[in-house]
């Protein structure tokens, strides 16, 4: 583990701000200075359990891979036994009676002009890439199955790793197609293996449409009408997996260590271009963005309503965090490669708390099982949970508190 860093910026001001505030890049206001908070910056070269403040005495990814098996056992019954009592095995929040599980994941652009983005806050469960070569963004792939919206976007183009994702959730792929740029060799759709997939260039091209309130760029204005496609079109059925977390009220890691906030860089030139913020009174992780500024705001997202605004306007605020670290290496001259198969270390941050594990998928037609440190399979607190896939060779900054 490298030494600890300066003391850094203050918790965030968790304020009420307007769409026009949101779109013009307003910074948030400090809301209180971090005291003596501990930062330190974690790679998953650096997670030695040896020596790690967040789990000493903590087995090494071997041991636990061994008992991922046992634990995959032990967790199996409950799983299904859950959903079949009206539990989601996305959030673990309670269902309505009758309730289907459809999970659908949609490719969703992240660039600074596409935000605030349309149905963020209504995803179960978010994925963020970094994204290609040139580009110093990052794409999200949002799964939606307790709440399905009725539109969602901006919708981009698909990535290998986001289809590779998705796959292994046997749901509605919704993409705006192969990259423009792909050349001969990349990974296409169609030898994705996704079952169920659609796009603008498909015969479904009527449910995708053009917005221009947040930005008149063309790339930027595509969304997608979400509930009207899955109600008119033959229902689908997808296997819960009993392997890739859980869900338990009030989860209390005994070797987690009490955080302040997590910055996430995604480029190896701005260490925190994105935090996560703990407000401890709401039991949340709050997003930050970067602007153009490089200076830290509040992220947002427009949530669909019926009334005649149409939207409202939500800080993006997270229940469960986790950082897996990933093999990301040049795949051509336009994209990268991300290795979602075998297994590597992650860093899971659940009610105020940072913990040690690791993940695991033998193969894309597996799904990715979430390990602690002791070998039993993720808990979670009922909630959405964004996943960061965080490049092995860049560097969080986790800042303790005390």
């Amino acid at each position: 583990m490298r030494g600890l860093l300066p003391l850094f910026a203050g918790l965030l001001l968790l304020c009420g701000c307007s769409v026009i505030q949101t779109i013009t890049d307003t910074p948030s206001q400090a809301q209180g200075a971090t005291g003596d908070a501990e930062i330190v910056v974690v790679t998953d070269a650096l997670i030695d359990p040896d020596t790690s403040p967040l789990a000493t005495a903590t087995p090494a990814l071997e041991e636990a891979a061994a008992t991922t098996q046992d634990a995959a056992e032990t967790e199996e019954a409950a799983s299904v036994s859950q959903f079949d009592a009206g539990i989601s095995p996305t959030t673990g929040r309670p269902l309505p009676e009758g309730a289907a599980y459809r999970p659908v994941l949609v490719a969703i652009d992240n660039a600074a002009q596409a935000r605030p983005q349309t149905a963020l806050m209504l995803a179960d469960i978010v994925y963020e890439f970094p994204l290609d070569r040139t580009d110093h963004s990052t794409r999200y792939l949002a799964l939606f199955s307790d709440t399905l919206p009725e539109r969602v976007g901006p919708v981009r183009t698909s990535r290998a790793c986001l289809a590779q994702t998705a796959l292994e959730w046997g749901g509605l792929y919704v993409s705006l197609g192969d990259p423009e740029l792909a050349a001969e060799g990349y990974p296409l759709l169609e030898d994705s293996g996704i079952r169920l997939r659609t796009s603008y260039a498909d015969d479904d091209a009527a449910y995708f449409y053009r917005d221009k309130t947040i930005t008149a760029i063309e790339e930027h204005t595509v969304f997608f009408k979400l509930q009207s496609y899955v109600e008119e079109h033959a229902p689908f059925s997808a296997e819960i997996s009993e392997t890739r977390f859980s869900f338990e009220r009030g989860v209390n890691y005994e070797k987690g260590k009490e955080i302040h906030s997590v910055g996430i860089p995604f480029t190896s030139s701005d260490a925190e271009r994105v935090m996560f913020t703990y407000d401890k009174a709401r039991n949340l992780f709050i997003r930050s963005d970067k602007n153009s500024k490089k200076v830290l705001g509040v992220s947002k997202s427009l949530t669909p309503t019926d009334d005649v605004l149409g939207y409202v306007n939500e800080i993006i605020a997270v229940q469960n965090l986790i950082v897996q670290y990933v093999r990301v290496s040049s795949l051509d001259a336009n994209y990268r490669s991300v290795m979602l198969t075998g297994k590597g270390d992650c860093m899971y941050f659940v009610n105020g708390r940072a913990v040690f594990g690791s993940w695991s998928r033998p193969t894309l037609d597996d799904p990715t099982a979430y390990i602690l440190y002791d070998g039993t399979i993720l808990r979670l607190e009922p909630g959405n949970t964004w996943i960061m896939m965080m490049p092995s060779t860049r560097e969080i900054k986790i800042r303790y508190v005390g």
